[in-house]
């Protein structure tokens, strides 16, 4: 399986999930100059050792367009510029809602779009910080909304300094504000009842570090 699809799970990991959770945040524009990798990578990590599931946008975007993310980017910028709007409305469309792939033996097979991930998770992970400028995390917030999926938003920003939508969406769905992974991975271990698993050790990597 390609390894830009799914998150790379490590052998001592259960093969059953108890929750899966979305992790919205910048993509476009973030206080990273990348493509959202690196906000997800730690709380990705420390989910993967409890039994959760992250789905990784920035991981599963070739799934739905064929594309990673920087070249989604690129290309959407192209079809604004060039005005080809049937191919920027085919794009967003998947993007957003998915698509459906005809198999001869398998039948229909849907690939979700950003609008599965939120209602098939049992809470949503926002990481926003200064010198993000997220867009579609926001939409992502309003279905969580509609369908009572809690909000957890890690940020570096004080939590009367947030866009007052956005907290009235936090505080509606049952979410909550943390400034730090470790305040919100101590939430959901108590919320949850989550373990963490200790990762296991590499034993060369061990050897080289004597």
């Amino acid at each position: 399986m390609d390894e830009n699809k799914v998150p790379n799970i490590p052998d001592e990991l259960e093969e059953e999930f108890y929750y899966t959770t979305y992790l919205i945040g910048s993509m476009e524009k973030t206080a990273e100059k990348d493509d959202g990798s690196e906000k997800r990578a730690g709380v990705e990590k420390e989910l993967l050792l409890r039994g959760i599931y992250p789905i990784n946008p920035v991981k599963l975007e070739t799934t739905k367009t064929g594309m990673t993310t920087d070249e989604v980017k690129e290309k959407m910028i192209g079809w604004v510029a060039s005005g080809n709007w049937d191919l920027f409305k085919q794009r967003a469309a998947e993007i957003w809602k998915g698509k459906d792939l005809v198999d001869k033996d398998k039948g229909i097979t849907h690939i979700p779009g950003d609008i599965d991930y939120c209602t098939m998770s049992d809470w949503i992970t926002f990481t926003f910080n200064k010198g993000d400028a997220p867009c579609g995390s926001f939409a992502e917030c309003g279905i969580a909304m509609e369908h009572d999926i809690p909000i957890f938003l890690i940020t570096d920003m004080p939590k009367k300094e947030l866009p007052k939508s956005l907290l009235q969406m936090v505080l509606v769905t049952g979410g909550e504000v943390f400034n730090t992974l470790p305040q919100y991975l101590e939430h959901i271990d108590k919320v949850y009842k989550l373990k963490r698993k200790e990762p296991k050790i590499d034993p060369k990597v061990e050897e080289v570090k004597k």
